[in-house]
């Protein structure tokens, strides 16, 4: 039988002494080999007794209580991502600079996290948290941490404006002067990007982009904004089709290591820039 996409959340209530296994075998059209696969996929979902946060949890043999409140979320359809370009540019014992490839995501969605960075990078560190986020469809460099502490460090930086990200992207037409910037709100919260013309090109442009704030698709609902959408981008603009997918690339970060104090110029290499 086909099983079809579907979301399930409730309570486990009366039944006592029940595994999470046991529990979703129940309550779901899923197997119980189907269910392991999926927990460890980070599908599924537990709040321990209604308090504190909704976390995944991967350990389908784990024993349910009353009040515990469960969500499962599954989709067959979730395509599988080729991780093998998915690199460690540098490493401290407290964070690294990572590469991530196009068309992966940097987080997982409640469907599962297996095909994402983070989880990638779980895998060989005890604990990931991204600094910063790349859309699916941009590539570059990022910053993770390897403990909360140094997190909540690094984010503070951030907004301190001690971390600089710069990215190359092209866009669609030329612009009207060779560098500025573009302030707009973006879901009521202000964002700014600034940017620099590289080269012209016949229906182009080459630009490099710094954003002293950091909003849900600012560069490319920006530049969506004053007429030159980035060429590729699959959800914003006109016009600015390519089968090479989104021209977006996170290509340098400068910062100020937290814990040495030492300062960083990361560059990527030049194959996996634009220009």
């Amino acid at each position: 039988m086909e099983i079809k996409k579907f979301s399930f959340r409730g309570k486990i209530k009366d039944k006592e002494n029940i595994t999470l296994v046991d529990f979703l075998a129940e309550v779901t059209p899923l197997s119980k080999s189907l269910i392991k696969k999926h927990a460890n996929n980070g599908g599924v979902w537990i709040k321990k007794r209604g308090l504190g946060p909704l976390n995944r949890i991967r350990r389908v043999k784990t024993v349910l209580t009353p009040d515990d409140y469960i969500e499962c979320h599954y989709d067959p359809n979730l395509p599988e991502v080729d991780m093998s370009l998915v690199a460690q540019i540098h490493e401290t014992k407290d964070w690294g600079i990572w590469y991530k490839p196009a068309g992966i995501l940097t987080e997982g969605t409640k469907y599962g996290d297996q095909a994402s960075m983070i989880r990638h990078i779980e895998k060989i560190k005890p604990h990931a948290y991204p600094i910063q986020r790349l859309d699916r469809e941009t590539s570059g460099l990022m910053i993770v941490a390897y403990k909360e502490k140094v997190s909540r460090i690094f984010t503070k930086s951030t907004k301190s404006g001690l971390i600089t990200k710069s990215f190359q992207a092209e866009v669609l037409g030329q612009l009207r002067s060779s560098e500025g910037d573009i302030s707009f709100n973006i879901d009521g919260r202000s964002a700014k990007t600034i940017y620099k013309v590289h080269q012209e090109l016949e229906f182009s442009s080459l630009i490099e982009i710094e954003m002293p704030t950091s909003r849900f698709h600012q560069a490319r609902q920006h530049l969506a904004k004053i007429k030159h959408p980035i060429i590729g981008d699959p959800k914003y603009g006109r016009h600015n089709k390519n089968d090479d997918g989104l021209k977006l690339v996170a290509h340098k970060i400068e910062l100020k290591d937290p814990i040495s104090k030492k300062d960083h110029l990361f560059v990527l290499s030049d194959e996996l820039r634009l220009f």
